[in-house]
């Protein structure tokens, strides 16, 4: 028997994944599944994208996001998407480790269509009314070729995130990755992020988030 307080060799710990604030998950959507999802959400009603208050209640800023959302709802005709985005976040979990439980809210199909749409540096989650989001996904519905501007951009990833949204963003494989049709994008919801303001063209996405308990 081993005396008291006798120190024994700790088990080897496994090194955890480096860290990403931001996965490509390239071809996860067909062109074909990409139009069946523009198609339903253009058919959904829509309003003006609101920004969460803090005590729950929904609130316009077209100073602060502009764009238009309507939401898709788990039904038989839908639970495809869910599925499939299921699938990634699995994936992308491996390498977040965060307790995960579901989808908590519906699917948010997004569509920016005029000029200067946007979104600025927000979060998707950590505390208040969205503390149960803890991964981000966000779908690129769109062909690249059909609209400029309207990129996706973290802050943690971009090369001059102070720069002028309205400029330019310097050209990355990973900001080509992005704006492919039918990747999906995955980070944690605590990220900042932003949609610089679109030039031309429409620009459609779907967004979801995967909720667990708030992180502590």
């Amino acid at each position: 028997m081993a005396e008291p307080f006798e120190v024994r060799p700790l088990l080897a710990q496994p090194t955890p994944p480096p860290y990403e604030p931001l996965q490509v998950h390239p071809r996860v959507f067909t062109g074909p599944q990409c139009d069946r999802i523009v198609e339903l959400g253009c058919s959904l009603p829509s309003d003006a994208a609101a920004l969460e208050g803090e005590e729950g209640e929904a609130t316009n800023d077209p100073s602060l996001r502009s764009s238009r959302t309507s939401w898709i709802p788990v039904r038989d005709d839908t639970e495809w998407i869910y599925r499939k985005l299921a699938t990634v976040a699995e994936r992308a979990n491996r390498r977040y480790r965060f307790e995960l439980t579901g989808f908590a809210e519906d699917l948010q199909f997004t569509t920016y269509d005029h000029p200067g749409a946007f979104y600025t540096w927000h979060q998707d989650g950590l505390d208040g009314t969205v503390g149960h989001r803890k991964l981000s996904l966000v779908v690129q519905l769109s062909d690249p070729g059909s609209y400029t501007g309207g990129d996706l951009e973290l802050f943690a990833t971009s090369p001059d995130p102070c720069a002028d949204p309205q400029a330019e963003p310097p050209a990355t494989d990973e900001l080509a990755a992005a704006r492919e049709r039918g990747t999906v994008l995955v980070f944690p919801s605590f990220e900042f992020h932003r949609v610089r303001p679109l030039r031309s063209g429409v620009r459609h996405s779907l967004v979801c988030w995967v909720s667990g308990p708030p992180f502590r």
